[in-house]
């Protein structure tokens, strides 16, 4: 069950406020600190002895107001230490220096144990995309306060985000390690609603990570994120209200099919029989509704349209990506159309085609070994 209360909300709302207090800085102040690292450092491919002096003095002059109390100079000291960071060309090696560099602050930072310091400390380590750095996040995903959680989830993303934009500075095991966190946070069944989301939209953009650079690690993405949002779409019974997992198959669904759809990146065939389980198990809530009666009426059904449509998406990409690889299903892949279906009432027809594409003994459910009764019970 999701669950919330009004002191986790609250504590969202703080860390909100930090956040936004830390990290809006002013034009005039952003326009004088680009200029305190040059490009010539920022994008170099190996760092030498002036540049990593270049790079210490940078942080040491910046050291003493990220560790204010004044929020007005820990919100400048922060926006202009994470600048470098964000530039367009910045180097792995310059952010593998610059991580080496900062360390000593970011332990401070996590020493003072207030929720800006934390703020502070992750906003940097989202940036920086280094072994390290994903430690740091992946420590604080299991912070007592919620905000923080929510905080250190998104920076997760930011990380992901940062290793496909600038290149990998830190290995497989590591991002890895880092999606397995954020997996076992979002199995727990009474996780906060919000912060289940986060985890939905963090292993998102971890399914976008190149396989060229980062081998396998889009293809753990894939499992954790159908992992987690199968299991919320298998526990929804008929007389649930359906719409929260829903919403998350809709957008695991989107970016999943994105995935797979790359040419340029490579699927295991594990990740591509997870995303053939997820589309059906996106197609089985009205599927499991409208054989129990529950179906809500057309009028009502727009997200439902809208999830199918993008689990059948994924369906049929998932099983002409598995056509590429080993060919388990076997059989020449259609498009279905159970969304129209839904859309124009037509649930009869949608209820006997879903059925037999996903029931119990059908070809998906024998080819990849699914449960006979996991799409229809």
């Amino acid at each position: 069950m999701i669950r919330s209360n009004p002191s986790k909300i609250k504590s969202i709302a703080q860390t909100i406020i930090c956040a936004a207090s830390l990290f809006v800085l002013a034009p005039t102040a952003l326009a004088q600190s680009r200029a305190d690292l040059p490009m010539s450092t920022t994008e170099s491919i190996s760092i030498n002895s002036s540049q990593r002096t270049q790079i210490d003095e940078f942080i040491q002059a910046w050291t003493g107001r990220a560790l204010s109390d004044n929020a007005p100079d820990t919100k400048k000291a922060i926006e202009t230490l994470t600048n470098p960071l964000t530039q367009r060309g910045v180097s792995v090696a310059f952010r593998q220096a610059y991580s080496q560099a900062i360390t000593p602050l970011l332990n401070e930072l996590d020493a003072k144990n207030t929720i800006g310091a934390k703020l502070a400390s992750l906003r940097i380590a989202g940036a920086l995309a280094t072994p390290a750095a994903a430690t740091r996040i992946k420590n604080a995903i299991n912070d007592e306060d919620l905000g923080v959680q929510l905080f250190a989830v998104a920076r997760a993303g930011y990380l992901f985000s940062a290793t496909k934009a600038y290149g990998p500075a830190m290995t497989q095991t590591d991002a890895q390690s880092l999606i397995q966190a954020i997996k076992a946070l979002a199995q727990d069944l009474n996780i906060n609603g919000e912060l289940l989301r986060a985890c939905v939209r963090t292993l998102s953009k971890g399914t976008q990570l190149s396989s060229k650079d980062m081998g396998e690690t889009r293809s753990h993405a894939i499992i954790a994120l159908t992992d987690i949002v199968g299991a919320r779409l298998r526990a929804t019974k008929v007389t649930d209200d359906p719409s929260f997992a829903q919403g998350l198959a809709l957008e695991s669904a989107s970016a999943i099919t994105a995935s797979i759809s790359d040419i340029s990146s490579d699927t295991t065939p594990q990740a591509v029989k997870a995303a053939v389980g997820l589309g059906g198990d996106i197609i089985s809530i009205p599927l499991r509704r409208v054989v129990g009666g529950t179906i809500d009426p057309i009028s009502d059904r727009d997200l439902t349209v809208r999830s199918v449509q993008a689990g059948e998406t994924l369906l049929y990409f998932a099983l002409r990506k598995d056509a590429d690889l080993d060919h388990k299903f076997g059989k020449p892949v259609r498009q279905t159309h159970f969304a129209e279906q839904l859309r124009t009432g037509d649930d009869k027809t949608f209820r006997n085609q879903a059925s037999l594409l996903l029931g119990p003994g059908s070809p998906i459910v024998e080819a990849f070994g699914f449960d006979d009764n996991r799409f229809l019970r």
